[in-house]
């Protein structure tokens, strides 16, 4: 008898501990922002880009916040306001598109620093070896913050169903533009829409 009330003891407390961690999950998915969803990513898509960029038009869905820790060990938040507009790109070394299109991102970092910043995002969970990670930013010369979603939060924010997806946030949160590999002279021509409208 006593035997039964120490296992029904046991099991009510992982059931109470179990419940305050699910608690404490959602309480940090409200702190970090909300997730996108697939009717908010249409809308972004629904704006006429050119004005979107320009800053004539907006889709009106904000960015979510969340917090990463980078490559370089420091803890970077991002959501809410920037000083500049930001291009959010989530990648992985595996990826063979994102190998495709790292030196374009790379020579639009080079060429947009001062009006525009740019953050990488590496699904470090899904990374066979911590070390191809830095292997792919070194080889690609990538001199922006690189920052790594060990536990898929932010891709799951994002509503990541393909690499690499890139997101064109303005300085208030605002989601300008989403879009997957897309030919180097037509991300060159979204950033200079974004940086003549400022």
């Amino acid at each position: 008898m006593k035997s039964s009330v120490v296992i029904i003891g046991m099991f009510i407390a992982a059931t109470l501990f179990g419940m305050l961690l699910i608690f404490q999950s959602d309480e940090s998915s409200e702190a970090e922002g909300k997730k996108l969803n697939a009717s908010s990513l249409e809308s972004v898509l629904s704006v006429s880009q050119e004005a979107a960029l320009h800053r004539k038009a907006t889709s009106g869905v904000k960015a979510p916040t969340f917090t990463l820790k980078a490559v370089d060990g420091n803890t970077y938040t991002l959501g809410e306001t920037y000083e500049k507009p930001i291009v959010l790109q989530f990648w992985a070394s595996w990826c063979e598109a994102c190998s495709i299109e790292a030196p374009t991102l790379q020579k639009l970092h080079e060429r947009y620093q001062g009006k525009i910043d740019f953050y990488g995002v590496n699904l470090s969970s899904e990374e066979k070896q911590a070390d191809q990670i830095s292997d792919f930013i070194q080889k690609n010369g990538w001199k922006f913050t690189n920052l790594l979603d060990a536990n898929k939060r932010a891709s799951y924010l994002y509503e990541l169903h393909a690499l690499p997806t890139t997101f064109i946030i303005d300085t208030d949160g605002t989601v300008l533009d989403t879009f997957h590999l897309i030919d180097p002279l037509e991300f060159e021509s979204k950033l200079n829409m974004l940086s003549e409208g400022r």
